[in-house]
């Protein structure tokens, strides 16, 4: 027995009173034994467990390069999970008992630039798609490419008086290039469908975007949207090359570069950038 052990050992039997001839012949065999009011400071470890949270999750997910090839023996990591895996031939990953709630899933793979993706994870069964992380790698020069063509963007968006607007207006609402890149959108309108103040409705040749009271004022690049067809936007603006949106909300007045003419007050307004007009 480890003289402080004994000692404390001693100073709590002694105060719960025990005889000294007591106290000498468990001092010296040595027992472990549990004494009433000393058993948590002098015989049980200290409890270091974290309370259970709120559960655990599965999380998987496949990582791929850009040109969609599967990128095998990439590590795949959660830093709030303490958890690391590697991924298969395939690309595919799995990680076991991670916290649910906000996390982080970072992936390295040599030849490539560290790629993070923010996470909520959630352990209700509606939510498992959350749990399901796809990550693309892009090499060092593509990263670089990209960076340096967000700069351009931002900047271009920055002379057009577009994050003024978004610090100053209230009422409106704002995607901002981070937005519109997280969004993975395949056409303006699915970019644009779950944007407030606006609506999509079926059309002849697809969805159509409409104001919240149908009314619709469309700007591309600050220039009036002279619409040919229903859907026409999807046609002849690629989603991809879109960097950025505003809308003005039926019965606000739009800013100076959208105040064109007089516009019913139930005419929702957008404004959508693309990168030939910024970049």
């Amino acid at each position: 027995m480890r003289l402080a052990s004994a000692m404390h050992l001693f100073e709590c039997a002694y105060r719960n009173g025990w005889t000294m001839k007591a106290i000498r012949t468990i001092l010296a065999l040595g027992m472990a034994i549990s004494f009433a009011g000393c058993t948590h400071s002098a015989l049980s470890p200290t409890n270091t467990s974290t309370p259970s949270g709120s559960g655990t999750v599965t999380v998987t997910g496949r990582v791929v390069a850009s040109d969609g090839r599967p990128v095998p023996d990439a590590r795949v990591y959660v830093p709030g999970a303490d958890a690391a895996t590697r991924t298969d031939a395939n690309g595919n990953y799995l990680l076991t008992n991670v916290p649910d709630g906000p996390q982080e899933v970072v992936v390295r793979r040599r030849g490539y630039a560290p790629a993070r993706v923010d996470a909520k994870f959630s352990t209700k069964p509606s939510d498992r798609a959350r749990n399901h992380v796809n990550v693309t790698l892009l090499t060092s020069s593509q990263a670089v490419a990209i960076s340096e063509q967000q700069a351009r963007d931002s900047a271009g968006l920055a002379r057009n008086g577009f994050f003024n607007r978004a610090s100053s207006v209230r009422g409106a609402y704002f995607l901002t290039p981070d937005q519109v890149a997280a969004t993975k959108a395949a056409t303006v309108s699915d970019l644009l469908s779950r944007t407030p103040y606006l609506i999509s409705v079926p059309g002849p040749t697809g969805p159509v975007l409409r104001g919240a009271q149908g009314c619709l004022l469309t700007y591309v690049d600050g220039l009036r949207w002279r619409s040919m067809f229903p859907g026409d936007l999807d046609t002849y603006v690629p989603v991809n090359e879109v960097v950025a949106a505003e809308v003005y909300p039926p019965g606000q007045t739009p800013p100076g570069p959208f105040a064109r003419g007089i516009a019913p007050l139930s005419c929702t307004t957008l404004a959508i950038w693309t990168r030939s007009s910024v970049g």
